[in-house]
């Protein structure tokens, strides 16, 4: 790069939707870098962004959620999450996400990681949250939702992050994110206490 500058090289000589629904619209627009000749750029705009929640229980266990992912065409387990509506609250929406997959109220939330998901092509970005001091309920998941849910202990959910057994990324950031500040004593003492 020639230049420290921040600023927004791009120039958008013109903006095209070509597809829009519910959930993101997708743009076929024409951009120039100021010494660059003009070429096509396609990007998703999201009007839903992602949400998870990693709920550490009283024995420092994980509620794991597992679905089978129509787009992926293959089972998944991840951390619990859903999403929201691009300008809803994030913590409100993960509080619901966590009461509705897994039946639990958490007292403490922390904001672990907010990352965009693939900032090449989409304006998604996803917040991760860490969740404790548990109450338990029944889950009440979604009527389009089939969900399996498993308890594992944290290391072993940061191990199965490590071996691609949880597939979604944010909540891999998540447990890794959690698990490096462990490593440095930068948690809540509360929440130290559970993973130790």
């Amino acid at each position: 790069m020639k230049t420290t500058d921040k600023a927004n090289p791009w120039r958008v000589l013109t903006e095209t939707t070509g597809y829009d629904c519910r959930y993101f619209s997708i743009r076929h627009d024409q951009v120039q870098l100021p010494e660059g000749e003009p070429r096509s750029y396609h990007s998703v705009r999201m009007k839903y962004y992602g949400v998870c929640i990693v709920p550490v229980d009283q024995d420092g266990g994980v509620t794991l959620v597992g679905q089978y992912r129509y787009v992926l065409d293959r089972f998944s387990w991840e951390i619990p999450g859903g999403g929201a509506r691009v300008g809803d609250d994030p913590l409100t929406v993960a509080r619901s996400e966590l009461r509705e997959e897994t039946g639990c109220t958490a007292e403490h939330w922390l904001k672990v990681v907010e990352g965009a998901v693939s900032p090449g092509i989409s304006t998604e970005a996803t917040p991760a949250f860490v969740a404790w001091g548990l109450d338990r309920g029944a889950p009440q998941p979604d009527a389009s939702e089939l969900l399996f849910r498993r308890q594992v202990p944290f290391a072993d959910a940061v191990e199965m992050a490590l071996k691609g057994e949880i597939s979604n990324l944010p909540g891999i950031a998540a447990l890794l994110g959690i698990e490096v500040r462990r490593q440095r004593g930068d948690l809540p003492p509360s929440l130290l206490a559970l993973l130790k």
